[in-house]
């Protein structure tokens, strides 16, 4: 019997000829991770999935992040007051109000603004503040979520935006709401295209299988497996895997072989999709482009009375 009850899967390699029609079903299983991010629709309609980040991480990058500003308002403290001094009360009070203001307000905006959305603390931990939409964030919203900072983090010591960040579904402070802007994950550098290949071992399956389109989900629960597996336990690795591949199993026709490796089924099966998918995407290109040609010509009787009045 495998170890997780089941008489039959195919990917246990301890089949039974009792119940041998059973298909072990985890899509549910396999695509929950995603159901936890953040899904962003972009203006042109493409999704977008990016985990938000929690209130753990934000305060960790607001520390760096006051830490520097307090190093660079000091020193421009110290500059300053070496060069000209107030001469009365009233004009101490007008420059340490500005002076404040300057510090709790301006130098965020300006990091916010010129980095679009990231600064030495976001960086550290990678994170990145972007628009509902997934875009960069213009200096409207830097300015906003600044200006909400005194309510969120100076007045009340960041017990306000902990409150909010914490009580929120996107993990967003009061800043965040007001500009319609979220903190999200944002990696330290493009991991380039996750390059796909039929596996060896199913080969000859590969030439007669027929892949039907599999769910955004699942699809991507299946690639960020393929990324981290090397990553996961060995027990963690094979149940993962056999959890996605039996999920992947009903878009494929005829269903792998007994015993089949589900590392190279979900390879293969992704790597199928995405050969067919290019070809679709290649074909409809293709027909596009003699409508469009078909479109700007014109019709022969009109360019042959031309050619006549020419001639004439």
């Amino acid at each position: 019997m495998p170890r997780h009850g089941r008489r039959d899967c195919r990917y246990c390699g301890a089949m039974t000829t009792e119940g041998a029609d059973i298909r072990y079903q985890a899509a549910g299983s396999a695509a929950a991770p995603v159901d936890e991010r953040t899904d962003i629709i972009t203006g042109e309609g493409v999704g977008l999935v990016l985990p938000t980040v929690a209130l753990g991480t934000r305060i960790i990058s607001a520390l760096i992040d006051y830490t520097l500003y307090l190093l660079i308002g000091g020193l421009a403290w110290y500059g300053l007051q070496r060069v000209w001094e107030p001469e009365n009360m009233a004009q101490a009070a007008t420059w340490i109000t500005t002076t404040l203001m300057v510090w709790a307000v301006g130098l965020p905006f300006l990091v916010q603004w010129l980095t679009r959305g990231s600064s030495l603390g976001r960086l550290l931990t990678s994170t990145r503040t972007v628009r509902y939409d997934g875009g960069t964030i213009t200096m409207r919203h830097a300015l906003t979520r600044a200006v909400a900072g005194l309510f969120d983090i100076h007045l009340t010591l960041g017990a306000l935006g902990s409150v909010v960040i914490a009580s929120t579904a996107r993990s967003q402070r009061t800043g965040d709401m007001l500009a319609g802007t979220i903190v999200v994950t944002w990696p330290r550098r493009y991991r380039g295209p996750q390059l796909l290949a039929v596996h060896p071992l199913l080969d000859r399956w590969a030439r007669i299988a027929m892949i039907s389109p599999v769910p955004g989900p699942l699809s991507i629960a299946a690639r960020d497996y393929l990324r981290t597996a090397k990553a996961m336990t060995p027990e963690r690795r094979f149940e993962r895997a056999r959890d996605l591949a039996a999920a992947l199993e009903p878009f494929t026709a005829p269903a792998p072989p007994r015993g089949t490796d589900p590392d190279a089924f979900i390879l293969t099966v992704l790597s199928l999709r995405e050969a067919a998918d290019y070809r679709a995407a290649s074909d409809t290109m293709r027909r596009q482009m003699r409508t469009e040609e078909r479109l700007a010509a014109l019709p022969y009787s009109v360019e042959h009375q031309g050619q006549s009045v020419r001639q004439g």
